[in-house]
């Protein structure tokens, strides 16, 4: 039985407060239906931040709306759990997915549906700080998956082999006896085996951060299709979207280096531009630059790059943020450093008001509730 495989796609998402980058979310969920449809899927599962937002702006509850009834039309069920964005982290916060009666939402509550003979289970996203939970849920998942030949699993979580200190759930914890482990919270793809079972992270179906135009130049967005037969990753295939604009990392030094400036192709890219440069010279550079740019591109997203930042950096790997806090926190508790990493995305996300309840959460279970 052919179904698909999709995550992270951040429907509402206006980035850089710019209307093309908001649609251009909605494009490629649409043509991730699309292809579902014309593969012949017999069901979909979205692994999570379905929504950037817990509160989505109007047009991107339309869209799902609408993209809901299309696969309706054709039979294709759509079991999706909640993911970091799509949840207000607070008591009794009702998640946008409420609104679609038609689509199968798994909760801690309801976790499970059987689609013919296939178990579908999961879980929505749980911090670090809510582990034992996770994991007291996860064992009830493994009993449940015994009874069943075939079972998708579906968690948006981070797991240690692929996201380092900010991981929410370690490899050896994830649950046994699973055919297929649905993973969504890391946005690039990938493939791997656990217990007999294919773990799979499809990635965003849109370039979200600019991190992560470095895996786009070489694989695109997109989502995965598999048979619930399937044993092994290299049965699974990927789906590369056609409509995904383009991202270009450009590093210039000098004038000269312009001519290499991309070409609009068959619609503006946005360009994540380095300008290395000294000083006194950053502006003209980035004049002329911007001249040279200006009905080529949608957005240049730039910043200088100092010759001593590129002594700095290694050539084959960027900063990251998340291994530098955890080599700064080494000698703290592993609850001290969870909560560190948890607090850190937040606050990158925008995402102030859960950033607090996190800290509330926190600091109440270590000293009694006091501030």
């Amino acid at each position: 039985m052919l179904f698909a495989h999709i995550a992270d796609t951040h429907l509402g998402y206006r980035q850089y407060n710019l209307d093309e980058r908001e649609e251009d979310f909605y494009r490629s969920f649409r043509e991730a239906v699309d292809r579902i449809i014309d593969e012949g899927c017999r069901f979909v599962v979205h692994s999570g931040d379905l929504f950037d937002e817990p509160r989505p702006h109007v047009k991107a509850l339309v869209v799902v709306r609408e993209e809901l009834e299309r696969l309706r039309e054709e039979g294709i069920k759509f079991y999706c759990i909640a993911g970091n964005h799509d949840l207000l982290m607070r008591s009794g916060a009702v998640p946008p997915h409420r609104l679609y009666p038609e689509m199968e939402f798994l909760t801690p509550k309801k976790p499970a549906r059987v689609h013919g003979d296939v178990l579908i289970a999961g879980l929505p996203y749980f911090s670090k700080l809510h582990s034992r939970v996770l994991l007291e849920r996860l064992a009830e998942l493994e009993k449940l998956a015994e009874r069943h030949r075939r079972s998708v699993l579906l968690l948006h979580q981070g797991i240690d082999r692929y996201l380092g200190v900010g991981y929410e759930l370690r490899m050896n914890e994830l649950p046994a006896g699973f055919s297929y482990y649905a993973l969504g919270h890391v946005h690039k793809p990938l493939l791997d085996s656990y217990a007999g079972g294919i773990v799979a992270y499809p990635g965003s179906t849109e370039v979200w951060r600019g991190d992560e135009i470095e895996v786009y130049e070489k694989m695109g967005k997109g989502f995965y299709l598999a048979d619930t037969e399937a044993k092994e990753p290299e049965e699974v295939e990927w789906v590369k979207l056609r409509s995904v604009r383009r991202f270009v990392k450009l590093r210039v030094s000098s004038e000269e280096e312009l001519e290499a400036l991309p070409e609009p192709g068959d619609g503006k890219p946005v360009v994540r531009l380095e300008l290395q440069c000294r000083t006194e010279s950053f502006q003209r550079l980035y004049s002329e630059v911007m001249r040279r740019l200006a009905d080529r591109v949608l957005y240049v997203d730039v910043r200088r790059l100092s010759q001593e930042e590129e002594r700095r950096a290694s050539p084959a790997k960027g900063l990251d943020v998340y291994e530098l806090l955890g080599s700064y926190l080494r000698e703290r508790s592993e609850a001290e450093r969870s909560f560190a990493a948890e607090l850190l995305r937040l606050l990158e996300d925008g995402r102030t008001e859960d950033a607090v309840k996190v800290a509330e959460e926190f600091f109440s279970r270590r000293w009694g509730g006091g501030r």
